[in-house]
C-alpha cells in the first residue's frame, strides 16, 4: 500500500500547474495530504508489531500476549479508519489550481527556523551517522544479551516499560535527524544540483536512494517492533521459548539497516 500510495501521487505531478515533484502534489490540499503520507510510514510498524505479536502469542497455548493483542486493536482501528478517510478526502477533492513546489519552497534565502532546512550543511550527516552507529552497536549488544537470557529472570530490560519509550522516542529523533540529512546536503550531492534541497526530487530521481532509505526504514522499525515486544508484560516469562524468534527478528533488523546504511554510504563516496 505505500509504494502503492506513492505512485498514486507520482501519477498525478503532470496533471497539477506547477508541480515538479511530490512537494506540489501534496500542496494542492495540504495538510491532510502530508498527514496521510506521514501515516503510510508509522501504521506498517504498528501493522508489524501486531502480526508478530500475533505470530509469537500462537507459539504458546496459554497465549501470553492476548490481552495486549486485543487491547491494540481498537486504536489501530481508529488509525486504519483515519488513514482511510484522509486518502480518500485528498484523491476525491482535488482541485486544478496552480500550487507552489519544491524550488519555491526550499531553495529561496530564507532566515529563522526555516533556514534549518534549506542551508547545505554536513552537521545532520554527520549526527545520522553517529546515530546509526549507535543503532548497530544496539542491535549487535541486544541480539549477544538476548542469546546468553535463556532464564525468565535475566534480562533487565524485559518487561520494562520505560525501554519501549525511550527506544521509540530514539528512532523518532533518528528519523527526523535522517530526512534532515538527506534533504539539506545528500539530496544536492546526488542530484548534481548544489542549491537544490528536496528529499522528494531525491526519491524520484534516483532510485538507490530509495532503495537505501526504504532498507534502513524497515530495519529499524523491526528494532522498534522488537522493544516493544520485549516491553510486554508477560514477555519474561516466555522468554526460553522464544528468545530465538527474537533474535531473528533482531538478525532481520541489523540485515536490512545495515544494507541500506552500506547502499547509502557507497553512493555518497561516488558523490563527493
Amino acid at each position: 500500500m505505500v509504494p502503492l500510495w506513492f505512485c498514486t501521487l507520482h501519477s498525478m505531478i503532470i496533471s497539477i500547474p506547477g508541480a515538479m515533484c511530490l512537494v506540489g502534489v501534496h500542496n494542492i490540499n495540504a495538510p491532510i495530504s502530508y498527514i496521510a503520507s506521514s501515516l503510510k510510514l508509522v501504521l506498517p510498524a504498528l501493522y508489524g508489531y501486531w502480526l508478530i505479536l500475533n505470530l509469537l502469542d500462537r507459539q504458546i497455548a496459554t497465549q501470553p500476549f492476548m490481552k495486549q493483542k486485543m487491547v491494540f486493536l481498537s486504536p489501530l482501528g481508529i488509525l486504519i479508519l483515519a488513514e482511510t478517510i484522509l486518502d480518500a478526502s485528498f484523491l476525491f477533492s482535488v482541485p486544478p489550481r496552480q500550487v507552489s513546489c519544491c524550488t519555491s519552497l526550499f531553495d529561496i534565502p530564507r532566515e529563522g527556523v526555516v533556514q534549518i532546512i534549506t542551508e547545505s550543511t554536513w552537521i545532520w550527516v554527520v549526527i545520522f551517522y553517529i546515530l546509526a552507529l549507535l543503532i548497530v552497536v544496539e542491535i549487535v549488544y541486544f541480539m549477544l544479551a538476548q542469546t546468553r537470557s535463556s532464564s525468565p529472570g535475566e534480562g533487565r530490560w524485559f518487561g520494562k516499560k520505560s525501554v519501549m519509550w525511550l527506544e521509540t522516542s530514539a528512532v523518532i529523533v533518528f528519523f527526523i535527524v535522517f530526512i534532515l540529512a538527506l534533504h539539506t546536503k545528500i539530496s544536492p550531492l546526488f542530484l548534481h544540483l548544489p542549491f537544490h534541497h528536496c528529499v522528494f526530487c531525491l526519491g524520484q530521481e534516483v532510485w538507490d536512494a530509495l532503495l537505501s532509505f526504504a532498507l534502513i526504514f524497515i530495519g529499524v522499525s523491526l528494532l522498534l517492533i522488537y522493544f516493544w515486544v520485549v516491553s510486554s508484560v508477560n514477555y519474561r516469562d516466555v522468554n526460553p521459548i522464544l528468545g530465538e524468534k527474537m533474535v531473528t527478528l533482531l538478525k532481520c533488523s541489523g540485515c536490512l539497516f545495515a544494507g541500506g546504511l552500506a547502499i547509502l554510504s557507497t553512493r555518497l563516496f561516488f558523490a563527493l
